[in-house]
């Protein structure tokens, strides 16, 4: 401070001086005041922060979808102030647009925008906004609550959880209940996850527990393998004490629309796992981010991999006509013009096979996981992928035999008396949820040879869980939908009759059924016209495979005639440069021709300069002789 007054001293003296020696004083004396206020407030914040554990919850991890779900059930939470309406929410059955059913009964109307012609309503969500603190008593402690985007750059949510508190178990509570209460919700849906661009796992879809009842297989298969994944997730003590890994893959090949996909999906809810599917043919996958991904699977759920075949080959036909050779090799790029090689080299696939390998029985390789591999070109895999301990398990999946016809037929029309009893629509494959099977809890296992299927069949359950069917509108009666309502005998007849009109092992079970969807309400104009269409279809199969072969020839042709045009170029090409050569060659030659004997004159000439005098006197002397 004397430092100071020495140097505002000889500015007093005069009354400019004055002027800038109190500017300069308040500015000294507000820069002290505002840093004591800031020194203040830092201090009581660190001091009210001192009572407080905070948690951060981030969206792409569980924690974060069972706290959004258990505060959207809160009224604190829905009576902000400041709120955005969306027609996306987190909830039990899925991060998705909530549509309800026309007939349901809203509780407030003006949530629920109202769309002609019988069409889904679509429901309008209320949630806070963003970078808004709202308060939640729960269980006699005070929440601060605040959701705010990540400051990473993503556009990541985070929900950030404060509690007067002296030890973080209201805040374990809190996640435990907002964990069981999610959940409850999930018990009748299957939750599948997506692999995404930047190497985690994000929430795709949830979908009602499919029935094992409208999966319609040759006998014994689905038996086999209910049996076999649940002996090898009660098994997991048994392969620790014999250092073996507790891994099962299961290979699913065969002829397109036989029920692959569909069959995983009913495995899912029968043994009440998640699944997480992975995208093979992704531009942004590679070794390392396949192993990062592979790696942080939940234990207790279902890995797919849907096209293994097509992992390293992306442009390769999934017609079941095609040959099973990559569509695109050295040969092909190299006939193929710039724009096609540029293409291809644009589309190699990052991901090798060594990758894949080390990604699925590797060192950083999840456990306790069930994998599925689907191909419809068995052919085509590589014997590393498919051989034992990565894929134990294999089911061929063919065309419908007339079993899986018959029992197709009976999944879509219901008995008179099962309608009656369940109420549910006839005109979809859940009708039949009397015989679907519950899973069943872990227990010991019966053998201790987890690797060998087993083939015993599944137990079923007298009916379908409540819970199951509760998730399913209810229909007043069949006359709503026209449905024609048979008893046991007379569909047996019926199923029996479409099962002896459809040849075996011809058409797909997806093509049946989706000729079943036209007739789903008329069972015996069905059978009628089961063969007419069988007729059709052969028709038209036979039309495309001469229209395929066609093109085929049209192509070979213009293949040919590309060829030979190329030919002819280059041959004309080559006459081209060997006429340019000998026109050079000529031109040369007679270039140096006419300078040999321009150089040949200029000699003669400068010879005949040099030779007269000699040329005189030997005149001379031949003359002397006649003169004598």
């Amino acid at each position: 401070m004397d430092f100071a007054k020495s140097l505002l001293q000889p500015l007093s003296s005069s009354a400019v001086g004055s002027g800038v020696l109190d500017a300069t004083k308040l500015v000294i004396l507000g820069g002290t005041v505002e840093t004591a206020r800031r020194a203040a407030s830092s201090g009581w914040n660190s001091f009210v922060s001192s009572f407080y554990l905070t948690a951060h919850f981030c969206e792409d991890d569980y924690p974060y979808d069972w706290l959004l779900n258990w505060l959207s059930k809160q009224p604190a939470w829905s009576r902000s102030r400041e709120f955005e309406a969306t027609t996306s929410t987190v909830t039990a059955t899925g991060r998705s647009s909530q549509r309800t059913a026309g007939d349901e009964v809203e509780e407030d109307i003006e949530d629920v925008i109202e769309e002609d012609d019988g069409r889904p309503r679509l429901k309008v969500h209320f949630q806070p906004t963003l970078d808004t603190t709202h308060t939640i008593y729960y269980k006699g402690h005070l929440l601060r609550i605040r959701r705010s985007k990540k400051t990473d750059g993503s556009e990541l949510s985070m929900l950030t959880i404060s509690v007067v508190a002296r030890s973080n178990a209201i805040l374990k509570q809190l996640v435990l209940q907002a964990k069981r209460e999610y959940e409850q919700e999930c018990v009748d849906r299957v939750q599948i996850y997506f692999a995404d661009q930047h190497g985690s796992w994000r929430w795709s879809d949830s979908r009602h527990k499919r029935p094992l009842s409208s999966i319609v297989l040759n006998p014994g298969v689905i038996e086999m393998l209910v049996a076999d994944a649940k002996d090898f997730l009660r098994s997991e003590r048994w392969y620790a004490s014999r250092g073996i890994p507790y891994r099962r893959g299961y290979l699913l090949h065969g002829t397109p629309g036989a029920g692959k996909s569909s069959l995983i999906h009913a495995l899912a809810g029968e043994l009440a796992l998640d699944v997480y599917i992975v995208s093979l043919s992704a531009s942004w996958i590679n070794d390392a981010s396949l192993t990062s991904l592979l790696g942080r699977i939940p234990a207790r759920s279902i890995l797919l991999l849907e096209d293994i075949d097509a992992a390293f080959t992306r442009s390769t036909s999934r017609d079941k006509e095609s040959t099973g050779a990559p569509s695109a090799t050295k040969e092909t790029k190299d006939a193929a013009g710039p724009e096609t090689k540029k293409e291809a080299e644009k589309d190699d696939s990052k991901l090798s096979l060594s990758g894949l390998l080390n990604a699925l029985d590797g060192m950083q390789a999840s456990e306790a996981r069930l994998l599925f591999c689907t191909t419809n070109h068995l052919e085509r895999l590589d014997p590393a992928l498919s051989r034992p301990g990565r894929m134990d398990v294999w089911i061929e999946f063919r065309n419908a035999s007339k079993f899986q016809a018959e029992g197709l037929f009976r999944n879509f029309f219901p008995v008179a008396e099962e309608f009656e009893a369940e109420s549910t629509p006839s005109s979809s494959l859940f009708s039949s949820y009397n015989s679907s099977t519950a899973a069943t809890p872990p227990t010991a296992p019966t053998t201790p040879a987890p690797s060998t299927p087993s083939t015993s069949a599944t137990p079923s359950a007298d009916a379908a869980p409540q819970s199951l069917k509760d998730a399913l509108p209810t229909l007043e009666s069949a006359s709503s939908l026209g449905t024609t309502l048979l008893d046991a005998a007379r569909l047996s007849e019926l199923a029996k009759a479409f099962a002896e009109a459809v040849p075996n092992e011809e058409f797909s079970v997806a093509e049946l059924q989706g000729f079943l969807l036209k007739h789903k309400s008329r069972p015996e104009e069905a059978v009628r016209q089961v063969g007419q269409w069988v007729i059709k279809e052969r028709e038209l199969r036979e039309r495309l495979a001469r229209e395929r072969e066609e093109k085929e020839e049209k192509e070979r042709v213009a293949k040919e005639k590309r060829r030979k045009e190329r030919e002819e170029k280059a041959r004309k090409e080559k006459e081209e440069a060997e006429e340019k050569a000998r026109k050079e060659r000529e031109e040369k030659e007679k270039k140096e021709k006419e300078e040999a004997e321009e150089k040949a004159r200029k000699e003669a000439a400068e010879k005949e300069k040099v030779s007269p005098p000699a040329s005189s006197e030997s005149e001379a002397a031949a003359a002397k002789p006649k003169d004598d």
